[in-house]
């Protein structure tokens, strides 16, 4: 990161350095630029800061993944290849930006400003959002600058060891609690809900945000003796209660800035392709064996699209294979649909503005979801399952919570800023749920329970949105870890590649790169350190995932 960088405070450009320009502002003082803008004006930005790196670097990680597959055969990222040193390209780097450059600046600022001012509220949302950006960031790309981070007059930083970042996660969230939960704000200054779009400044929601990162970074230990089950559990417990309580992104979709990334105004997604693996777990062939009728899942044709095909016993729902093109071809009706709807396969309204357009999570005012509450719910049905080593009443119930709160989340009315609702004309009803729920899909009892079931239902409801959790979990299992129970894979439906790339010496993804412009040009020689130009460096395994 080059020093300039951490001075200037992106997304706001009235965020000026008044202790490094402080003679020029006295004489050039402005009231209607202020120099030291309240942080009730910058928060809002910081909010809608945060799909730039989440969405952004989905585009490759949904691929690692096989969320999403390329239109088009031998896709680098689809085979789990990289973009390898010295090629100078900042794909993949957006979460790192957002880390130190978004987001960074923006929320020391908040937190500075905040405390001389008494406004604890916006300095425990700020920890918060703080806490979120360096643990996406270390989960994504392992080492990470973290005790150096906005260290000025320095254009090299430090690398830290993810056991001490993932150390400073947690202090970060206690710092959040504790200012959150004061309340000796400064009347005058401190109204959170000025800048919060999020929560309507609801400190109790920003507390359970707070603890649902708290079991995030607990329940990353899995693998290691030292994991506490108990601390993911009472955590979640402490976190969201319902849907209503998800942590979602909305977009205003009035011009490019705030219109969803996703959405088929900016048109990124026009060559991306629903995969094998999400269509089987969804129509019945994964769970079951079968896609007849009685066996498909309802969120099918809210989340994926159909092709115009309608008579492979499944509705026409079709998905690609990873580094695969299609093998009906680019013209038969056969093809996979484009994200944006039933039998599209081009975008409907690129470069045009039109809330109507799109499916799902894939439309210009559609949220972006951050932390859900069925997310956390799969969450503490693992540490339950784990923990009791093997099937669990608290567990099984933790799995049910999450499928229908799921459900929930598909069905939701009502979202911040009037933005659309992503269940696909009417929700999914009451008989619909309840048939689903006593299917063969769902285990029915606690002690038919596996972790295979706990993961793939995770998966469904990650899918199109939670793509660094999902792949954390992947990580986790090393994408074909053994159920214990069943002797086949947890991910059931992963294809491996086979085509996998030569640099990769066999080996699946694990982590992307740091950011190229600001790490590989100014702070090589620690990325050397840490082996970060050997080719296959995206393939070294992450410190969380090893015993």
């Amino acid at each position: 990161m080059k020093k300039k960088l951490l001075h200037i405070l992106l997304l706001s450009a009235v965020l000026i350095n008044a202790t490094s320009c402080k003679k020029y502002l006295d004489i050039n003082s402005d009231p209607d630029t202020p120099q030291q803008p309240d942080v009730s004006s910058v928060f809002p930005a910081m909010l809608a800061a945060i799909p730039r790196g989440t969405q952004y670097d989905a585009r490759y990680v949904s691929k690692y993944i096989q969320n999403f597959a390329q239109n088009a055969a031998a896709n680098a990222w689809d085979l789990h290849g990289h973009q390898n040193y010295p090629n100078p390209s900042d794909i993949g780097g957006d979460i790192w930006r957002q880390c130190y450059y978004g987001l960074g600046a923006n929320l020391n600022y908040i937190i500075d400003n905040g405390k001389r001012k008494g406004q604890w509220d916006y300095v425990g949302a700020a920890y918060a959002l703080k806490a979120m950006m360096f643990q996406m960031c270390t989960d994504e790309y392992g080492e990470i600058i973290y005790t150096e981070a906005f260290k000025e007059n320095t254009s090299m930083f430090k690398y830290d060891d993810q056991q001490v970042v993932y150390k400073g996660i947690d202090s970060l969230c206690k710092l959040a609690l504790n200012y959150l939960q004061r309340t000796d704000l400064s009347p005058s200054n401190s109204l959170l809900v000025r800048g919060d779009y999020i929560y309507d400044g609801s400190n109790a929601k920003w507390i359970k945000f707070v603890n649902g990162l708290l079991a995030k970074n607990f329940h990353r230990m899995t693998n290691k003796s030292s994991y506490l089950a108990d601390s993911v559990i009472y955590y979640v417990d402490r976190s969201f209660a319902n849907t209503q309580e998800d942590f979602v992104v909305p977009f205003d979709a009035t011009k490019n800035d705030d219109s969803n990334f996703f959405g088929t105004y900016r048109d990124n997604l026009s060559s991306f392709r629903q995969t094998k693996m999400i269509v089987q777990l969804l129509d019945g062939t994964t769970f079951t064996g079968t896609t007849l009728g009685i066996n498909r899942d309802p969120r099918l044709r809210h989340m994926l699209c159909a092709s115009n095909d309608t008579t492979n016993g499944n509705g026409g729902y079709y998905g690609l294979e990873p580094g695969l093109a299609d093998p009906n071809g680019s013209t038969s009706p056969k093809r996979v649909a484009a994200p944006f709807g039933d039998s599209i396969y081009a975008n409907p309204s690129a470069s045009r503005f039109d809330p109507s357009r799109g499916k799902y999570l894939f439309r210009d005012k559609a949220v972006s979801p951050v932390m859900t509450y069925s997310e956390l719910q799969f969450m503490k049905a693992e540490a339950a399952y784990k923990k009791a080593g093997g099937p669990d009443a608290t567990a099984y119930q933790a799995y049910l919570n999450g499928i229908n709160g799921h459900f929930d989340f598909i069905n939701r009315a009502v979202y911040p800023r009037s933005n659309v609702p992503i269940y696909n004309t009417v929700t999914i009803s009451t008989a619909q749920r309840n048939a689903y729920l006593v299917s063969a899909n769902v285990k029915q009892s606690a002690a038919a329970l596996t972790l295979t079931d706990i993961m793939l239902q995770k998966y469904i409801a990650l899918w199109g949105w939670g793509f660094t959790e999902t792949w954390v979990d992947m990580r986790r299992y090393h994408y074909t870890d053994l159920d214990p129970v069943t002797g086949t894979v947890v991910y059931k439906g992963f294809i491996t590649p086979a085509a996998i790339p030569a640099t990769n010496n066999g080996k699946l993804a694990t982590r992307i790169r740091p950011r190229y412009n600001s790490e590989y040009v100014w702070n090589l020689d620690e990325l050397i350190r840490i082996g970060g130009t050997a080719v296959d460096y995206h393939t070294k395994e992450m410190w969380f995932s090893l015993p």
